[in-house]
């Protein structure tokens, strides 16, 4: 009996030494744990991606213009005359002049040349008056003589009287040296002695449209209209004017409105 109480105490503290002998051997060897970064743990950063090349940037702004150059050499023109002011020229025909006015004296030009040397031709001319040189008032006037040689305007109304002269020669150009300015010829009508700008103040519109009504009113024989070219409040109308062929107390016009500007 007691060795069998023996026996059974000598099992049971060989297993208690197993199991402490396990309990040390967990303790001395614990099972490791990762430890979360404390904020002064050094963290590398994650490298920037290499941007790609930059490109060439372009400029949006407009190429600058070339500034307006004039066909007509106006500095030696007006090296000779400081009149001269601009240039007429209608296509197709003779008619190609220098445009003048002289300051305080409107009748100077009837009797001299556009050199400023009498002439009884005279020149082609504006009025200071009611004009200013710069082809920006409502309706410009130029005068000019109806010349039996056929200089100045002396062809005026034979070239318009023609069929079709209002399509073969519709287009008229005045050039300042600082641009260019393109009509287009609406009418062409004998016309009464009365004077247009003194009559018709055409800053007020008004008046302007009471001008045109006179014009497009003219029932005589050799009136002329184009059709499809209209003229309203705010156009620039140029009007030739000169001496009506056997009836030098009335006036022969040719009126054109302004459609381009080229600066």
């Amino acid at each position: 009996m007691k060795k069998k109480a023996l026996g059974l105490f000598i099992a049971v503290l060989g297993v208690l030494c197993v199991v402490c002998g396990v309990l040390l051997l967990l303790q001395g060897n614990p099972t490791p744990v990762t430890a979360e970064p404390s904020p002064s743990s050094t963290v590398e950063a994650t490298p920037r991606p290499t941007p790609a090349e930059t490109p060439e940037l372009v400029s949006s702004q407009p190429e600058t213009e070339e500034p307006y150059v004039s066909p007509i050499d106006f500095a030696s023109l007006q090296a000779q005359n400081p009149d001269i002011y601009g240039w007429l020229e209608i296509p197709g025909t003779e008619f190609d002049f220098p445009l003048v006015q002289r300051q305080g004296d409107d009748s100077f030009y009837l009797t001299h040349d556009s050199d400023g040397n009498e002439s009884s031709a005279g020149a082609i001319f504006t009025e200071s008056a009611y004009n200013s040189t710069t082809m920006e008032d409502p309706v410009t006037v130029a005068y000019g003589h109806q010349m039996h040689a056929g200089t100045m305007f002396g062809k005026l109304q034979e070239t318009y009287s023609q069929e079709n002269a209002l399509e073969d020669y519709g287009e008229v150009i005045v050039y300042l040296p600082e641009k260019e300015l393109h009509y287009q010829v609406f009418a062409a009508v004998p016309y009464d002695n009365r004077h247009i700008l003194y009559n018709y103040d055409c800053t007020d519109s008004r008046r302007f449209n009471a001008f045109l009504n006179s014009i497009y009113e003219v029932r005589e024989i050799g009136a002329q209209f184009a059709s499809g070219v209209t003229v309203s409040t705010g156009d620039k109308v140029l009007v030739l004017s000169t001496c009506l062929a056997g009836n030098s107390q009335r006036r022969y016009l040719v009126l054109a409105v302004c459609q381009a500007e080229i600066e």
